[in-house]
């Protein structure tokens, strides 16, 4: 798994995902609610075991109250994070995001789709292992990724709280 963090390793990502014609694709964001939400990373693999993560506006979180809203109005980028511009890493992907000859894959993917459109990049030829989830049996088990990854995979997810903490 790698940290993108320049426009060289992103060229690498994106050259692997044409030339494999599959990219599974997830976006980060501050909120569930696309319309209020703001692209803070994004997430690409090839292949099983191999990954990135390309942060793009992630911030210094020091100082901030504990009500703080994400609006990211006021924060400062994280000295210590080297990240590649948000529109710069959106103008590298775009090409790759929009080539009919590269699938990409999401679960519940219309929600990325969703917040690349204000960037004028229209995400395609695309599928859904929420959507194929739902089709094949969606009654027999819940179609969340962690359920999914249990039942179909036999694989346990890790959660949020094991990543990030519990707590303030």
């Amino acid at each position: 798994y790698e940290l993108v963090q320049d426009e060289a390793a992103l060229q690498k990502w994106i050259a692997q995902a044409t030339e494999t014609g599959y990219v599974a694709l997830d976006t980060e964001t501050t909120s569930l609610t696309p319309a209020m939400a703001k692209l803070v990373g994004i997430s690409l693999s090839t292949a099983a075991g191999n990954g990135c993560y390309i942060p793009l506006q992630h911030r210094n979180p020091e100082g901030y109250s504990e009500t703080f809203d994400f609006s990211m109005k006021e924060k400062q980028p994280a000295p210590d994070l080297k990240q590649i511009p948000l529109m710069r890493a959106l103008e590298l992907l775009k090409p790759m995001l929009e080539d009919p000859s590269v699938l990409k894959i999401g679960h519940n993917i219309k929600y990325d789709m969703q917040m690349f459109m204000p960037f004028g990049i229209n995400v395609a030829p695309i599928d859904d292992t929420m959507l194929i989830s739902y089709s094949l049996d969606g009654t027999s088990h819940g179609n969340g990724m962690d359920e999914l990854s249990e039942t179909v995979l036999n694989h346990k997810t890790i959660t949020f709280a094991e990543v990030a903490g519990s707590g303030k």
